[in-house]
């Protein structure tokens, strides 16, 4: 038989009639499916949830920055100490610790014995700086930056995560109360508990929806930025052992995997803290300097260090023992509430575990990272009067809490 002639749509290389419409249709229903996936979005962003925790993030956030301008603005609680309002700017939110971490993103690490130096710190956040500041941010103000944006973030995945294990009003209610907590005025600084947060809940949502190399990624970045990312491996352990025999062995090793996250981040720590310093435990000699040593009279220690405060008159530690005590009933509270066990466990070990290395300091903050703790506080809120004195008393407290900020030396 002879090969028919070429007809015109090949000669012009024009597309058959035929093939024509079946084109048309792909593109009508590709056009379709993104009008609907830009629907939903759009519908999901201006769901009344997302309002609210927008709303309470900015509000927050604004109290937080305008008390630190003011404070600043004002040189109190002496003019001594207080910089330049319009050469540093917000400089009150990168003192403390954001002193050290800004010192790592400038020149690294420096084991000095027998000094209080900066191995102590870990290194998320001076690497998510130095970023920053090749883009030409400074890097204090790109330390703040992060950390805002970052409390944003974990926000809504903590919202998320917190649907999981509660109703949606106290899912919400959970969020709410920990933009106006007190003490998360340190969601503002140029701290990592900012960018660690979201870290944190992305790994706990991942764990419970079995995505575990992503859980794994998460636990390991949040560990690079606080230790407390160590303590997913108690969450993440009970999760996979629940769902341990429907899972395929290729799954159960990614579930191993991501429980084991932590623990690797820390040795690839220690390992990098090796090859720049010639110390793998210099973590563990500048902790010692700063006055954290783990051991088994550590919470002698510290309960003799809080019984020698009047004559020192570090009354400071007052505020972070009674935060502790706060966390401890709010953790009773969840595990009454039907939190899972694992959860508070997890918890409590956030909140209590730091008091074995012989200090009180510095736990308020550490028990923002206690899930937990919050949940119990969403908790309380069920009851009207409570909802109501937290959301009062939590923006003034906040106030509070930023303006005695220069009345610890950093």
């Amino acid at each position: 038989m002879g090969v028919p002639p070429p007809t015109s749509s090949a000669l012009t290389g024009e597309a058959p009639a035929v093939v024509r419409p079946v084109r048309l249709e792909i593109r009508r229903r590709v056009g379709a499916s993104w009008h609907k996936a830009q629907s939903t979005a759009l519908n999901t962003v201006k769901t009344p949830a997302v309002r609210q925790i927008l709303i309470w993030w900015a509000a927050s956030r604004v109290i937080v920055v305008v008390s630190a301008v003011a404070v600043q603005a004002s040189g109190w609680p002496s003019r001594g100490w207080s910089p330049s309002l319009s050469r540093y700017p917000l400089e009150l939110l990168a003192t403390w610790d954001g002193r050290w971490y800004r010192t790592i993103a400038h020149r690294g690490y420096l084991l000095i014995p027998g000094h209080q130096s900066d191995p102590a710190f870990f290194p998320l956040l001076p690497i998510l700086e130095r970023v920053v500041h090749a883009a030409g941010v400074s890097l204090t103000i790109g330390g703040i930056v992060l950390a805002n944006l970052g409390f944003l973030a974990g926000a809504f995945i903590f919202y998320a995560l917190s649907k999981e294990l509660l109703p949606e009003r106290d899912a919400l209610r959970t969020v709410i109360y920990l933009t106006i907590f007190p003490v998360s005025y340190v969601f503002s600084m140029a701290y990592p508990e900012g960018i660690v947060l979201p870290a944190m809940a992305a790994a706990a949502l991942c764990a419970i929806r079995g995505r575990w190399l992503v859980c794994a990624a998460c636990v390991f970045v949040a560990t690079l930025g606080r230790p407390e990312g160590v303590v997913l491996v108690i969450p993440i352990a009970a999760i996979l052992a629940k769902k341990w025999h429907r899972l395929p062995l290729a799954d159960r090793a990614k579930g191993l995997t991501a429980a084991l996250a932590g623990p690797l981040a820390i040795l690839t720590f220690m390992g990098y803290l090796w090859s720049a310093t010639g110390d793998a435990f210099a973590w563990n000699k500048a902790e010692r300097i700063w006055g954290r040593s783990f051991q088994l009279r550590g919470l002698y220690s510290a309960g003799v260090e809080l019984m020698a405060m009047p004559r020192h008159h570090n009354y400071w530690l007052l505020r972070d023992a009674v935060f502790v005590a706060v966390y401890v009933v709010l953790l009773l509270v969840a595990l009454r509430a039907r939190i899972p066990w694992y959860w508070v466990l997890a918890g409590a070990v956030t909140v209590l575990l730091p008091l074995w290395s012989g200090s009180v300091q510095s736990d308020a903050r550490f028990g923002l990272l206690s899930f937990a703790a919050i949940w119990g506080l969403a908790v309380v809120g069920r009851h009207r009067a409570a909802d109501w004195f937290v959301r009062i008393a939590g923006p003034a407290l906040l106030v509070a809490a930023v303006v005695t900020i220069p009345l610890r030396f950093p």
